[in-house]
């Protein structure tokens, strides 16, 4: 009996050990007070930066910011999720280049509860390669370039994030599909626009739906362009774009392009609220738009067309 129970605390042990080995492979951790040097950067022992516990942790795992602190700039090459511990503020400072680097075929990559900030960089986020993006719950300002840029035939997902003093907010280019909802875009005066739907190159389509957000002190909300052969298409339903240059614009552009919007709130904006400035694309309203305090409420030609 006795010797019977030894063996069983044994393979209980040896259970555990590797229960914890899976576990550490799974999860890596990282502190203001943690060091790269952690070998598999476990809870008992958490490396410092994001990037030394990318090295440890499995394809499709999680990297979680235990305490509050700046993790440096990150280059992702496997499918994981990075995330914050909930009431900390976990940070990626750029002083130069990209705070966050995707360029590797078929990732999948969630960003969650992080504050990215440029202080001299010139990209929050750029993912040139990887099937999927999603962000959530994240701040991304004061880059030179874009605080997002998507040039890739990736899905992106934002939701509750807020993109603020960048050169452009969200830029989509290459076959991008992106779906924006409860986001905030403010300040985006320099170049262009809170949202850019770049539609290039040729034979790709590149779309954003856009639903429940607010741009606001941006030179554009949103912005699309598609060049000759190529295809952009933008919805917006339930959001607001007040006190920009302009509203919701469609440009005099080459390719395929189409807008729709509807149950919109666009108000004192110093141009045009909505805007479709070439003949080539389609732009629609569904009717109940709401309007006011614009340079212009409408220029161009914009389709009102019945719900369904």
């Amino acid at each position: 009996m006795f010797r019977n129970s030894h063996i069983a605390t044994a393979i209980a042990v040896a259970g555990l050990t590797l229960y914890s080995s899976a576990e550490a492979a799974q999860r890596a951790f990282v502190s203001s007070t943690g060091n790269d040097a952690n070998a598999g950067c476990p809870v008992t022992a958490p490396c410092r930066t994001f990037q030394a516990a990318h090295t440890a942790v499995d394809v499709g795992g999680e990297i979680l910011a235990l305490d509050g602190a700046g993790y440096a700039p990150v280059t992702i090459t496997k499918s994981v999720t990075i995330t914050a511990n909930p009431g900390f503020y976990a940070g990626i400072a750029a002083s130069t280049g990209t705070a966050v680097t995707i360029a590797t075929a078929s990732v999948k990559v969630i960003l969650r509860g992080l504050n990215i900030n440029g202080i001299g960089g010139t990209t929050g986020i750029s993912m040139t390669n990887g099937s999927r993006l999603v962000i959530e719950n994240c701040v991304i300002s004061n880059f030179a370039g874009a605080g997002i840029n998507v040039a890739t035939a990736a899905e992106v997902r934002v939701a509750d994030t807020t993109i603020r003093d960048n050169n452009d907010g969200l830029v989509l280019s290459n076959g991008a599909h992106a779906t924006v909802a409860g986001s905030r875009f403010f300040g985006h005066t320099t170049d262009l626009a809170g949202i850019y739907v770049n539609a290039t190159p040729t034979g790709t389509t590149t779309t954003a739906a856009v639903s429940d957000t607010i741009f606001s002190g941006n030179f554009v909300g949103v912005y699309q362009c598609a060049v000759t052969g190529a295809t952009g298409r933008v919805s917006i339903t339930r959001s607001t774009a007040s006190n920009n240059s302009y509203g919701i614009v469609q440009d005099a552009c080459a390719g395929t392009m189409s807008t729709v919007a509807s149950n919109n709130l666009i108000t004192a904006n110093g141009g045009t609220g909505l805007y479709n400035a070439g003949a080539a694309g389609t732009f629609q309203s569904l009717g109940n738009n709401t309007g006011g305090q614009n340079g212009a409420n409408t220029s161009g030609t914009i389709t009102g067309v019945a719900g369904f």
